[in-house]
């Protein structure tokens, strides 16, 4: 496998900024048409066994990289201009994203506009690397998110759970249009865009998140993520979130993020009879 790994991956660097790069395994061109992206460097529980599961079955997995954060950090001298990755494949996400994490920086500067430009052409980088915006790809986000939530009454610290996700649609939120609480840890959860995907989760007992498709036309909900670019071209789009440790609270769900996968990857092959399903 080592030689494999090596014979199949490469590093490609973010030509503005050398310190940001894509680490990509196996390739995207042809079949299978799947694509996985990691773009949190710190959320890489399973990253080992994605890694394993593309050189023994095709397909591709970029994994961004720069200094082991959540946030990327652009350099435009004297400045640092931090966003996040998952926030920057629109337009109107890269703004908001970096207005979001640098709330001193005013919109009519150089620097703004220099961080609007870095973040577009990075999100141009990546997508090429995921194969391209054909609507027959299927992209796969593989993230990790910290136990619990803010304000759940047991000490959760994340922003991430099912039994969130709940309240948020019962409250209201136009981004989801659907959720399917299970039996299974609330931090364990699939996000998706279509609704076939959704319910054969629903069906076979995992948590699960159906993106509301208005994402595509109302302004408001579009918050530059992988997930609404992917609604916006008709990409089918998976994002698998499991529990990780975070400075010893909370545990690494690798069990079950690699459960997760296995049950996705017999579904894109669903999509790709004709591919060799032994190991």
């Amino acid at each position: 496998m080592n030689f494999l790994f090596l014979l199949l991956s490469q590093v490609i660097i973010f030509p503005s900024q050398p310190n940001i790069k894509l680490k990509v395994v196996g390739q995207a061109a042809g079949n299978p048409n799947w694509a996985f992206f990691a773009p949190h460097e710190n959320e890489n529980v399973v990253n080992d066994y994605v890694t394993q599961q593309i050189i023994e079955r095709g397909g591709v997995f970029v994994i961004l990289r720069q200094d082991g954060k959540r946030l990327l950090r652009f350099d435009i001298d004297p400045f640092e201009v931090k966003l996040d990755p998952n926030r920057i494949f629109t337009k109107q996400g890269r703004r908001n994203n970096i207005i979001k994490h640098n709330p001193k920086l005013r919109t009519n500067t150089y620097v703004f506009h220099r961080a609007m430009r870095l973040s577009a052409a990075l999100s141009e980088l990546i997508i090429s690397h995921l194969g391209g915006t054909d609507p027959s790809r299927q992209w796969v986000a593989i993230h990790n998110n910290t136990q619990g939530y803010l304000g759940d009454n047991k000490q959760g610290i994340g922003n991430v759970s099912i039994t969130q996700y709940q309240q948020k649609l019962a409250n209201g939120d136009s981004s989801i249009i659907a959720v399917s609480k299970q039996h299974r840890d609330e931090d364990n959860l699939f996000f998706v865009t279509e609704f076939q995907d959704f319910n054969a989760l629903k069906q076979n007992g995992w948590n699960a998140v159906l993106q509301h498709p208005q994402v595509v036309t109302d302004p408001s909900e579009d918050d530059g993520s992988l997930s609404v670019y992917a609604q916006k071209l008709g990409i089918r789009y998976i994002n698998i979130e499991a529990e990780r440790s975070t400075n010893n609270f909370g545990e690494n769900h690798l069990i079950e993020q690699k459960q997760m996968l296995d049950f996705i990857l017999k579904r894109l092959y669903s999509n790709n009879t004709h591919i060799n399903l032994s190991d």
